[in-house]
């Protein structure tokens, strides 16, 4: 299971933390002729190939490289919605699953250092890949989860700009923090602080839209961490 581990770790990195507005804006307007599309595809192969350490196997990056080109492509073509951003992430997901299951890299023996040991230890990439999920991902399926509620609110762009989106990400990294170290009691102090801070915001909110955007995206975000922790959580007592 840890090569799967490492593989899924690599993908979050390479389609979440290594390609940013910029790039995918530059992707949906050209398509095949993007360049960050090849530079994109590449970047998860590299991932990939690293992240296996098999220096000999060339086909598996290949694969990947060609696959993950067709499905971006494909998703090009197709309207930004939550559907299609599941689709296509299943379809990244299933490509790993398979070749997982047909490759099998030989056995290398033992971890002798420190660092190839912690390297192989499955524990370190279902955090980082937990970590990952909730910074990138999860952000973005709370994009569209709360985009009906976005788009009734008259001015959309909040005054402070990124720091809502930050804020998020912080609180989802402390929501998990607090489950892997097993204290569950921090995420009631943290919501109770959360609602002291938001009530001002939505108490002063313009519309009725805007309040329920401000609530329902409170709760997704902490009930997301939720899961993901104890997800993480059974990952690492198996």
């Amino acid at each position: 299971m840890l090569l799967i581990y490492k593989w899924i770790c690599a993908h979050l990195l390479g389609d979440f933390t290594f390609q940013n507005k910029k790039m995918v804006a530059h992707k949906r307007q050209y398509k095949a002729r993007s360049g960050y599309l090849y530079l994109h595809v590449f970047i998860h192969a590299a991932l990939i190939y690293l992240f296996t350490g098999w220096w000999t196997c060339w086909a598996l990056p290949l694969t990947v490289a060609v696959t993950h080109y067709c499905i971006d492509l494909w998703k090009l073509y197709r309207k930004d919605t939550l559907l299609y951003f599941l689709i296509d992430q299943a379809l990244h997901l299933l490509v790993l699953a398979g070749l997982w299951w047909v490759y099998q890299p030989p056995d290398r023996g033992a971890a002798l250092l420190t660092a190839q040991a912690l390297l192989e230890n499955p524990v370190l990439w279902i955090t980082v890949s937990a970590y990952l999920f909730i910074i990138w991902p999860c952000a973005l399926l709370l994009g569209y989860l709360t985009r009906r509620w976005r788009n009734m609110i008259p001015s959309a762009t909040s005054s402070m700009g990124e720091a809502g989106r930050w804020i998020g990400i912080f609180e989802r990294i402390l929501v998990l923090t607090f489950i892997l170290v097993g204290h569950f009691e921090g995420i009631g102090f943290l919501i109770a602080a959360k609602s002291i801070l938001r009530f001002g915001e939505i108490k002063g909110a313009d519309s009725r839209a805007e309040t329920e955007y401000i609530l329902i995206g409170t709760l997704m975000s902490f009930s997301a961490s939720i899961l993901v922790g104890l997800a993480c959580r059974y990952l690492l007592a198996i």
